[in-house]
């Protein structure tokens, strides 16, 4: 056993040693951090998932181009801008499903709204456009809502009667607060805002269907930056690996592989010391990934930053063994370095790190599930969701690529000793 150890600390000594290496365990997880630490709360974003109402100057402008264009859009002629109307269409907002665009019209007529809704109709990607009259809360508040706000349905999508039945919903809770508590848009204004706040907060992480789950969009860009670093640290990985696998080759050329065999140390224990090492560099490079998060106080990548780095350990395992494995196998270094880039290049870009693969035919998103970061960014979508069984699901998928890959390195060593 004592042989064990002092193979262990040989190979980390030389390890240490090598620039090439110390460049793939510090750099690369420093990289993946920044990446994953970039900042996408700015106005423009916050409009686009659909936080706010988003203001326009024109009532020409085109809502597709301000909005989330995956909600409901509802482009909005304000002639009445009142507490009641900003309350309704905060309202709306809150849904989750609709994206809500304003333009504040006091002088627009009925006529006008039409003429630009017909308009819009052709130009504009807005499902349904809304115009509040100038007499809106009082028509609200007697619950005559021809005289408080004009509908037009410009596009055939299902979600309209969503969006109608929810609008009347609000509607009739100030017609009713109106009956209750008398003509006094101010006073009701203020009961509605207090109800609202003692509700309990609510926000649509993802839409699930039958075979898929569609992320929205703040969490769609935690996925896309989760990616990025992922395919940073796989590459710091794989190049870690293939330092180990530099010093079996070493190892072998000047012959301090016999002297090893020679002593009481057998060929497993050999093996075994180097798959020791590749996790003991997993281990060093999660830490360093945590160390380098510690200097962010407000990191927010949708999920836990314990979760993140669960992961980042597993893969470590992975594709440190991996290219340990295409080394020893190749038996030479460049050899392996352009093995283990092809690699990086082809898997990160099959497994949809860049780009999201939904669009791609049934070949690719076939070959995709092949690639252990397809796995973990299946993984990392589950999380930020709330899913807790992606942990078994990472753990067992971790198991299947190291049986994989260790069968085949063994079947591949043999059939290289019999040669």
């Amino acid at each position: 056993m004592n042989h064990f150890f002092v193979l262990i600390k040989m190979n980390m000594k030389l390890l240490l040693r090598n620039k090439g290496f110390l460049f793939f365990l510090c750099i690369t997880p420093v990289i993946s951090v920044c990446i994953l630490n970039l900042k996408t709360t700015s106005t423009e974003q916050k409009k686009q998932e659909g936080n706010v109402i988003v203001e326009f100057d024109e009532p020409s402008e085109k809502a597709v181009y301000l909005t989330d264009t995956t909600k409901y859009t509802i482009k909005v002629f304000d002639a009445a801008d009142t507490e009641l109307s900003e309350h309704v269409l905060n309202n709306l907002v809150d849904e989750g499903m609709f994206s809500v665009c304003r333009c504040k019209t006091e002088n627009m007529t009925e006529q006008e709204a039409l003429s630009q809704a017909q308009k819009d109709a052709y130009e504009d990607r807005a499902g349904a456009i809304l115009h509040l009259k100038r007499d809106f809360d009082q028509g609200v508040m007697e619950g005559d809502w021809n005289k408080a706000i004009q509908i037009y349905h410009v596009s055939e999508d299902e979600r309209f009667s969503l969006f109608e039945d929810s609008l009347k919903e609000k509607l009739s809770m100030i017609y009713q607060m109106a009956v209750k508590a008398g003509s006094d848009a101010k006073r009701i204004a203020s009961a509605l805002n207090q109800l609202k706040d003692a509700m309990p907060d609510k926000s649509v992480v993802a839409v699930s269907g039958k075979s898929e789950t569609a992320l929205n969009s703040k969490f769609s860009r935690c996925r896309d930056r989760v990616g990025y670093s992922f395919a940073i640290v796989t590459l710091g990985f794989l190049f870690c690996g293939v330092c180990i696998a530099y010093t079996v080759i070493e190892e072998q050329e000047n012959r301090v592989y016999t002297r090893i065999m020679l002593s009481k140390a057998g060929k497993y224990e050999y093996l075994s010391a180097k798959l020791v090492v590749s996790i003991i560099i997993a281990i060093l490079q999660t830490g360093i990934i945590a160390l380098c998060m510690l200097l962010f106080s407000d990191m927010d990548f949708g999920m836990k930053i314990s979760s993140y780095l669960f992961m980042i350990f597993l893969m470590g395992i992975i594709f440190n063994i991996l290219s340990l494995s295409i080394g020893v196998l190749m038996g030479d270094v460049m050899g392996a370095n352009y093995a283990v880039f092809t690699i990086w290049s082809v898997s990160a870009l099959l497994s949809g790190l860049y780009f999201s693969l939904d669009s791609s035919n049934t070949a690719i998103k076939t070959l995709s599930h092949l690639m252990p970061q397809r796995w973990f960014l299946k993984g990392a979508e589950m999380l930020m969701t709330g899913d807790k069984s992606a942990y078994s699901m990472l753990i067992y998928i971790t198991i299947a690529y190291l049986i994989v890959i260790l069968s085949v390195g063994a079947t591949g060593l043999r059939m290289k000793g019999t040669e």
